[in-house]
């Protein structure tokens, strides 16, 4: 084959290949005459193919889904932990005030009402069993008379101070029938034992003889007008707890009143709350009324 023939056959085999390249199919093959590709073989050199720059692009989120959002646990606002951010979550006062008042079946309030009623008068009533008793309180009330000289006047005159029983002696218990003083100076002795001859109360004073600094008070027994004294205590205090119970109840009223004058809750819903209000109310009622009869059944 002549030296003609033999470029030609390759000058055609790299014209097939570059046209077949995907890279080049795009290019446009130069022309070179035959002298200057003998003269310059790199001009037969196909170019060198474009690199193609790749791109990224930020992934597309994907929608949640209603069934997703109703999944979610909304944060806990009456919990005093702090949340999974480390953030407390305030508990809003305000915000339970305004719940409160769109939501008929909510009786926090009147159960706070009616539980502090109760409670008063559990502590009222405990007093009233010893209405007509001694107790070592009524005996730390007698007002003593002491004769205050020497020392003790620190330099002024001698003269008369009236103190409290209970500021210059100790007052116990000791059993159901007999009272105790134990006086802080021999001096308060006498004193102290004039001012419980002239109580009210018809008590007789005994000094020990093992102790002198020892006073004490035999207590009599109860007798029919002291318990019943002790009972119309108790009817008082029973009462006074009865209006409570009543008074959270008319809050309660005006607050329904005040959703069906703002159409804020429809009637039906208000009627099934205010039954399951009265409901609430009666057995606050019953529950005072239990804690009454108990008392007076234990003053006998």
């Amino acid at each position: 084959m002549s030296l003609r023939s033999r470029d030609a056959a390759q000058i055609l085999h790299q014209f097939l290949s570059f046209s077949r390249s995907p890279a080049t199919a795009n290019v446009r093959p130069t022309t070179v005459c035959m002298q200057c590709r003998i003269r310059n073989p790199t001009l037969l050199r196909s170019p060198a193919p474009a690199v193609r720059q790749m791109s990224t692009t930020s992934p597309l989120l994907k929608k949640s889904s209603a069934s997703s959002k109703s999944s979610r646990k909304s944060p806990d606002v009456t919990s005093t932990k702090n949340n999974r951010d480390g953030a407390h979550i305030p508990d809003n006062a305000a915000t339970r005030n305004r719940d409160r008042e769109i939501d008929p079946y909510d009786f926090t309030e009147l159960n706070a009402g009616i539980a502090k009623a109760v409670a008063r008068l559990k502590d009222a009533l405990v007093k009233t069993r010893d209405a007509g008793r001694i107790t070592p309180e009524m005996v730390e009330s007698f007002p003593v008379e002491l004769n205050v000289k020497g020392a003790a006047a620190h330099g002024s005159k001698p003269h008369h101070e009236q103190q409290r029983l209970g500021d210059i002696a100790s007052v116990v218990q000791k059993g159901g029938r007999m009272v105790q003083v134990y006086c802080s100076e021999e001096a308060h002795v006498k004193p102290i034992s004039s001012a419980i001859q002239a109580s009210q109360h018809s008590l007789v004073p005994q000094h020990d003889a093992s102790n002198p600094l020892l006073i004490n008070i035999p207590v009599p027994p109860a007798t029919a007008e002291t318990r019943q004294q002790a009972k119309e205590e108790a009817k008082k205090v029973y009462d006074r707890a009865s209006q409570d119970v009543r008074n959270a109840r008319g809050d309660e009223q005006k607050r329904f009143r005040k959703m069906e004058l703002g159409k804020m809750v429809v009637e039906d819903e208000l009627r099934k709350a205010h039954k399951q209000m009265e409901d609430v109310v009666k057995k606050g009622q019953d529950e005072c009324k239990k804690v009454y009869e108990a008392a007076v059944k234990a003053l006998g």
